[in-house]
C-alpha cells in the first residue's frame, strides 16, 4: 500500500511537472510582428525583421508624448519618434531602440527640447511581446532617461529616470482614423538630482501616443 501511495505521488508530481513545462513552451513562442490579426501569424502575413522594424511616430495633431513636471510646467512635443532594432527569438523580439527623439517642444513662450541623452544609437534595450488579441508591449530596458532643457524666460533643465520603460502596443488594420495600430505609455519618472535644476519637482509623468508607421500601417502583436 505504501509503495502504491508513493508511485501516486510521483506520478502526480510529475504530470504537475509536466503541466508546467508545456506552459513555459506555450508561453515562450515567437512574437512576430504581423500583417492581420491572426493567432498563429503565417509566413505570408509576418513582416520581415529589418532596421528600424518597429517605429511609432506622430502623425495628427491628437498625438503627442509629453512630460508632465507638477509645480513647474508640462512639455509637450507634437511631433517625434520611437524606433527600435529587433530580431526573433524563442519567444520575445528584442533589440535595442535606435532612435527616440521628440521635436517642436515647448510650453507657450519657453524653448524647450526633450530628448533622451542620445538621440541616435541610445543603447536601450528594446523587447516587444504578444500579449492577446493581437495587441501586444514594447519595453525599453537600461534605464531609459528623459531631459527637459529650457532655456526661453524659464531656464531649467530636469533631468528624469526609470528603470524600464513599458509601452502598450494597440494593434489595428489601418486604413483610417481610429483603427491605426498604437504605441503608448504614461510612465512616472524619477529625478536624477545631480543632473537637474533645483526647482524641477522629484517626480514627472512621461506620457505618450503614437501611431505606428513601421513595419507597416496595418499591425498586429502575435505568434
Amino acid at each position: 500500500m505504501q509503495l502504491l501511495k508513493s508511485t501516486g505521488l510521483v506520478l502526480g508530481l510529475a504530470l504537475v511537472v509536466t503541466a508546467f513545462l508545456a506552459v513555459g513552451s506555450a508561453s515562450a513562442e515567437p512574437t512576430k510582428l504581423c500583417k492581420v490579426n491572426e493567432e498563429k501569424c503565417s509566413k505570408a502575413n509576418t513582416y520581415a525583421l529589418s532596421f528600424e522594424n518597429f517605429k511609432g511616430a506622430t502623425i495628427t495633431g491628437t498625438e503627442s508624448s509629453k512630460l508632465v513636471m507638477p509645480g513647474l510646467f508640462t512639455v509637450s512635443c507634437p511631433t517625434g519618434k520611437v524606433a527600435a532594432t529587433l530580431k526573433e527569438t524563442s519567444g520575445a523580439l528584442v533589440g535595442e531602440v535606435a532612435k527616440w527623439n521628440s521635436f517642436s517642444c515647448a510650453p507657450a513662450g519657453n524653448s524647450c527640447t526633450l530628448l533622451p541623452p542620445k538621440e541616435i544609437e541610445t543603447g536601450y534595450s528594446a523587447e516587444v511581446t504578444a500579449t492577446s488579441g493581437g495587441n501586444g508591449s514594447f519595453v525599453i530596458g537600461g534605464t531609459p532617461t528623459l531631459i527637459a532643457n529650457c532655456t526661453g524666460s524659464v531656464k531649467v533643465t530636469c533631468t528624469y529616470n526609470t528603470t524600464t520603460m513599458k509601452f502598450t502596443v494597440t494593434g489595428g488594420p489601418g486604413g483610417g482614423e481610429g483603427k491605426y495600430p498604437l504605441l503608448s505609455t504614461e510612465t512616472v519618472m524619477a529625478r536624477v538630482t545631480a543632473l537637474s535644476s533645483p526647482s524641477c519637482p522629484f517626480n514627472a509623468t512621461y506620457s505618450l501616443l503614437y501611431r505606428m508607421v513601421e513595419p507597416g500601417s496595418s499591425l498586429f502583436i502575435t505568434h
